[in-house]
């Protein structure tokens, strides 16, 4: 929420009165809304030195800091308020735009999987993991960093892929050959894992098995194929039908039956020697 113009006044007297006062984060984030950056860094940072552990102070340094493109700084920021409060979903979200905004894909991934881990609610990091997921570590474009939605993929263009890289086919280097099959390998991987993450589960069988083909027993198609057999509910051949439980009410029945049973054998065995 934006803080009126009241509220600012008074923080201005509380900091004046008291520069070690904590009300520098709200107050240099009033500034940073209004679009005063160089009064609001003057501000949070002698404040976030004064107070280092303050998680809000922290932030509200990183936001500042990325507002002025400083976006390594922010990152530092993020980081020990992130490690201060590993629950903090703000702090995780704004440390994965700022790996983002730094070209960091890896690294914007994990903390898109944070925020996902604390809200699994987050439609943003939905997409965004799901974006990231989708590539390797090579491919990322320009683009990717503007978080727009994640294409729809298609084995057609799996094989455009597929042509694409081996028309590219360095001179005179068979390491490279084998290089780029490798890269196309990963690349289709990481198609799959992105179908599997979406839930597409057909297209990333059916992908595996083309796969498969041209790519025989490598351990991490037939490790992916295992585990999509598993989530189709496919049994194993080692598998051991396991026997149903009785009921807890049917075993007290038993029992009593069977008390019943030896009771009648002694009454009859008592008649018999009467």
């Amino acid at each position: 929420m934006k803080i009126d113009a009241s509220t600012i006044e008074k923080y201005q007297l509380i900091l004046e009165r008291d520069p070690k006062s904590q009300v520098f984060a709200p107050l240099a984030e009033a500034y940073r809304e209004m679009g005063l950056l160089k009064e609001a860094q003057k501000i949070v940072t002698v404040g976030v030195q004064r107070h280092p552990q303050l998680v809000s102070g922290l932030v509200t340094h990183a936001k500042v800091m990325r507002d002025l493109k400083n976006f390594e700084i922010a990152r530092e920021s993020l980081k020990k308020a992130t490690s201060l409060s590993t629950d903090n979903i703000l702090a995780h979200h704004l440390l994965a735009e700022v790996h983002l905004a730094l070209k960091n894909p890896k690294e914007a991934l994990k903390s898109f999987k944070m925020v996902l881990f604390l809200n699994p609610n987050s439609q943003s990091a939905q997409k965004a993991v799901q974006k990231l997921e989708s590539l390797t570590a090579d491919e990322y474009e320009p683009e990717v960093f503007e978080m727009t939605k994640l294409p729809e993929v298609t084995l057609n263009k799996v094989e455009s892929i597929s042509k694409e890289n081996s028309s590219q086919k360095p001179a005179n280097a068979e390491a490279r050959d084998a290089q780029s099959t490798s890269k196309s390998l990963e690349r289709i991987l990481s198609l799959v894992d992105a179908f599997i993450v979406r839930n597409d589960l057909e297209k990333a069988q059916t992908l595996l098995i083309d796969t498969q083909k041209e790519f025989k027993g490598h351990p991490e198609v037939e490790k992916r194929l295992r585990s999509l057999q598993g989530r189709f509910g496919e049994p194993e051949e080692s598998a051991t039908p396991i026997a149903p439980l009785t009921p807890r009410k049917q075993q007290i029945n038993d029992k009593k039956l069977e008390v019943l049973n030896m009771m009648l054998r002694k009454i009859e065995a008592c008649r018999s020697q009467g």
